[in-house]
C-alpha cells in the first residue's frame, strides 16, 4: 500500500464519509443535487482580455478575436488560432467571464456545500489582479472575486457558516 492510499485511508476513519451528491444532467435542481451539465463538470478554460494600460501606445495589441463569436484568440506571432471555453475582451470581459463560467456551475455547487477554484494564470502584467479583482479600489471594476462573494452572500440563507481562502502568489511568495 502506498503512503498515499494510507494517508486518506486514516483520513477517512476519522471523518464521517460526506452524503454523496449526483449530478443532475444540467441547470439548477429543486432537490438539491449538484449542478452540471457534463462538460462543465471538468476544467473550463477562459480568457479575459485586459484592457491596455495607460502607458501602453494604441494600437499595440498584438491579440485579436476575429470571429467574436468564438471563443478563439490569434496572436499575430503564432500562424494559428488559440481556442477556449470563453473568451472575454476588454470590455464587460471579467463579467462574460463570470456570467459563462462562475455563475451557472460553480456558484450554485458552492451553495450547496461542494469546493470550487477559480484560478487566474499568466505571465506578468497579463491581467491576473485585474481579472480576479485582488487589486480592486473604489473605481475599478469588480472582479471575480468580488462578484462571487456578493453572490454566495446574497444567496445563503440566514444563519449559514461561509468559509472561503483566499492564496495570491507573487514572484514566488505566498
Amino acid at each position: 500500500m502506498s503512503a498515499n492510499a494510507s494517508a486518506s485511508t486514516s483520513e477517512q476513519q476519522q471523518h464521517p464519509p460526506r452524503r454523496r451528491q449526483r449530478f443532475s444532467g444540467g441547470g439548477p435542481n429543486a432537490d438539491g443535487e449538484m449542478v452540471s451539465t457534463r462538460r462543465s463538470e471538468c476544467v473550463q478554460v477562459a480568457l479575459v482580455v485586459r484592457p491596455l494600460l495607460p502607458h501602453e501606445p494604441r494600437g499595440s495589441e498584438c491579440l485579436h478575436q476575429p470571429q467574436p463569436e468564438k471563443p478563439e484568440v490569434v496572436l499575430d506571432c503564432a500562424p494559428f488560432p488559440f481556442a477556449f471555453d470563453h473568451v472575454g475582451g476588454p470590455e464587460g470581459g471579467i463579467s462574460s467571464v463570470y456570467d459563462a463560467c462562475v455563475a451557472p456551475t460553480l456558484l450554485p455547487n458552492v451553495l450547496r456545500g461542494c469546493n470550487a477554484t477559480v484560478l487566474a494564470y499568466g505571465q506578468t502584467g497579463s491581467g491576473k489582479t485585474h481579472t480576479m479583482g485582488s487589486g480592486a479600489g473604489a473605481r475599478r471594476v469588480p472582479g471575480l472575486i468580488q462578484m462571487s462573494v456578493e453572490q454566495i452572500f446574497e444567496r445563503l440563507p440566514p444563519g449559514a457558516a461561509a468559509r472561503a481562502s483566499f492564496v495570491q502568489i507573487y514572484e514566488d511568495a505566498v
